[in-house]
């Protein structure tokens, strides 16, 4: 990996970290309300309200954990960089 890519890769991760703390309420209300709808499915259809509960857990985890924001930032920043040409 050249020098210039692992540059533009780090400055991705810095940007995307930045976004999504400034996000975290949100992530915590949506998180809240997607349980709360997960919850209330589970009584109709229990495999759709296990599969709702996943990305509530996630946004939950993601606006209290800050290794959570971390990690999610590098990986969103390495697929970003994934298909990138230079010429």
């Amino acid at each position: 990996m050249s020098n210039r890519k692992r540059l533009a890769r780090e400055h991705l991760e810095y940007y995307l970290t930045y976004l999504m703390l400034a996000y975290r309420r949100l992530f915590f209300i949506t998180g809240l309300l997607l349980l709360i709808y997960a919850f209330t499915t589970m009584f109709i259809n229990q495999t759709s309200g296990i599969l709702t509960m996943i990305p509530a857990i996630y946004l939950l985890l993601l606006s209290n954990s800050y290794n959570i924001i971390v990690y999610t930032a590098r990986l969103g920043a390495w697929i970003g960089i994934l298909w990138r040409q230079d010429d």
